[in-house]
């Protein structure tokens, strides 16, 4: 009886313990969830991040190129709206920014574990920030805004930033808490240099207990000289309008740019693209509508590094090398004095069904030329020659790319890897490519592959070849100082430069810069755009190349230009997309240039004479 009394006494306490334990989890998670919880996030600490402010970018002469300012910004503090002060606020904000739309509102409302933006209130008085932090849910904290003082100037050198994508998460992890991020130009290549450390807000439940202020981004030297550079951009807009003025084209000339380059160094001196934009734009966010009209102009493309196009004649540098190195001059020559009858046509078999005339683009011929004056004439069947004693001889040996291989060798068809993002490396055709193409491109190649045809066309810069300006600089500053390097902007990589020495001898230098110079003087191709300089044009060089282009498009316009003969200092390359010749607009948009490069009165861009 008594273990019977003890058992139920037991049993009672077993049953009476097992009903509590229920009523305090019931308590805990349905009658006091939400205190529980208020307890444990008033003893939890959250970390919200500000954007820090970006490093500034600096030209050769230290003027501000891009900077950032720190302004007052309203946040909404959402730990501090609950269901009863909600739409005190979506009112309050709606009636005192009106700027904002329907979807900024809803955004600013969605996670209310976080602190949102709401607006820059530089504008406001002292007295009316003091209003607004009397409100609970408000906070103000300085902003890094970013400013391009150039505008357009600088536009495709600078870049731009803007807020972070997935993608950009991947490739900029920190992004995540900068919500700001490089999105072109040196902008995007130096983002891990010019983002700072971002600023730390740090709440206990719905208050902020610590503020910890961000850290700027480290600063960047550029080799850009911005007076340069708006030379070079006024010049190009002249020879714009220019060609749309002479020129008969299908479409208006919009596209064109230049780079002037500095031969000791391979600093990028100036460079511009047109179109441009204004990278300010981005800062408040632009328009769809206006992001893409800058889109269907390709305002966004850097054509310096970017564009695409044959090169026509100022690709004849290459076999000027290429004769020079390896004696192979046209046929009967021994050397560069040798002489041909350089007529208006050149007719020969070939049996591979390649075309069996070709015709220079002077129609009565250049008369008797040697390489020097079939650069100075631009004269192709001089070339054209050479092609052909390439092809007699080595046709269907490894030899056989031996033109190609001078010109990859100068870093055409390769990237020359400036310090800039996107740019593209375009194509130096052969066998082994066409190959490819037959299979991949089948569009682009007639089914019998590679022929000699397609060696003549590529010897003066035609066919299948396609190259950019940043290139073609950087061969012509390789050939005039027998070193390559990549060509840059930032100066602190140029203790890291990588050289490349060639066997290239003194005589070839100096003979080059001879004949460069008689391109731009009498009897040159040059010379009616450079005869306003005078005496000085003594001591000036360059090349033309007028490029035909498929379809119905007007010819590329090209020159590339050395500002001295005797000592050169800078590499000037111009290149206006269906420009017409290069004579006529791209000659004389880069003799505006050397005349400042120099320290000559600036003169209009007038157009020059159609010689190729």
């Amino acid at each position: 009886m008594f273990l019977n009394k003890r058992y139920n006494v037991y049993a009672l306490f077993l049953v009476g313990l097992f009903i509590y334990i229920i009523s305090f989890l019931f308590d805990l998670q349905v009658l006091s969830r939400e205190t529980a919880l208020s307890d444990i996030d008033s003893q939890t600490l959250d970390t919200f991040y500000i954007t820090p402010p970006r490093g500034d970018i600096l030209d050769i002469n230290s003027e501000r190129l891009a900077t950032s300012s720190m302004e007052p910004h309203l946040f909404l503090n959402q730990r501090k709206i609950n269901d009863e002060n909600l739409e005190f606020y979506e009112q309050f904000i709606k009636y005192n920014f009106p700027e904002l739309d329907e979807d900024d509102l809803v955004n600013l409302f969605l996670d209310r574990r976080k602190i949102q933006i709401i607006e820059n209130i530089s504008d406001f008085s002292a007295t009316e920030r003091q209003k607004l932090l009397e409100l609970d849910a408000f906070e103000i904290f300085d902003f890094p805004i970013r400013i391009y003082n150039y505008d357009n100037l600088t536009s495709h050198v600078i870049g731009y930033v803007g807020r972070p994508t997935s993608d950009d998460f991947q490739e900029f992890p920190h992004t995540k808490q900068t919500l700001q991020v490089g999105k072109n130009g040196l902008e995007k290549y130096y983002e891990d240099t010019l983002t700072g450390t971002p600023g730390e807000i740090i709440f206990r439940g719905s208050d902020i207990i610590e503020y910890i202020p961000p850290t700027k981004g480290q600063n960047i030297n550029i080799s850009l000289n911005i007076d340069t550079q708006r030379v070079v951009k006024e010049s190009l807009l002249q020879g714009i309008e220019l060609a749309n003025e002479n020129e008969d084209t299908l479409d208006e000339v919009i596209r064109s740019a230049s780079i002037v380059l500095d031969v000791s160094t391979g600093e990028i001196v100036s460079m511009v693209s047109i179109p441009d934009f204004d990278p300010n734009q981005f800062i408040d966010g632009i328009s769809n509508q206006e992001y893409e009209k800058l889109n269907r102009i390709q305002a966004f493309n850097n054509f310096a590094i970017q564009g695409l196009y044959p090169p026509g004649s100022v690709f004849k540098v290459v076999s000027y090398w290429l004769a020079e190195n390896e004696g192979l001059f046209p046929e009967g020559l021994n050397s560069r004095r040798g002489r041909i009858n350089c007529e208006g046509s050149l007719s020969f078999g070939f049996d591979d069904g390649s075309q069996q005339v070709y015709q220079d683009w002077k129609e009565d011929g250049h008369g008797r030329v040697n390489l020097s004056s079939a650069m100075q004439q631009s004269c192709n069947v001089y070339f054209w020659d050479i092609a052909l004693k390439i092809w007699r001889t080595y046709q269907g040996t490894e030899n056989e790319s031996i033109l190609q291989d001078y010109a990859r060798n100068l870093g055409f068809g390769e990237l020359t890897n400036i310090d800039l993002p996107f740019e593209r490396n375009g194509i130096i055709p052969d066998r082994e490519v066409f190959e490819e193409w037959t299979i991949t491109r089948p569009d682009l190649v007639r089914p019998e592959g590679w022929l000699g045809g397609d060696l003549m066309n590529l010897i003066i810069g035609q066919g299948a070849i396609t190259v950019t300006p940043i290139q073609v600089a950087n061969a012509y500053k390789t050939l005039l100082t027998s070193t390559s390097s990549s060509p840059y902007l930032n100066i602190a990589v140029s203790d890291n430069l990588k050289l490349k020495k060639y066997n290239i001898s003194n005589e070839l230098v100096t003979f080059l810069k001879d004949d460069l110079n008689l391109v731009t003087n009498k009897n040159g191709t040059a010379y009616a755009a450079f005869e306003v300089m005078g005496r000085k044009v003594n001591d000036i060089g360059g090349k033309t190349g007028t490029a035909q282009n498929p379809g119905e498009k007007n010819n590329t316009s090209w020159f590339v230009g050395i500002d001295s003969v005797k000592n050169p200092n800078h590499v000037i390359v111009t290149v206006v997309e269906e420009g017409g010749s290069g004579s006529a607009i791209a000659a004389p948009i880069s003799r505006r240039i050397i005349q400042h490069l120099i320290g000559s009165d600036l003169t209009p861009v007038k157009y020059g004479e159609i010689t190729e």
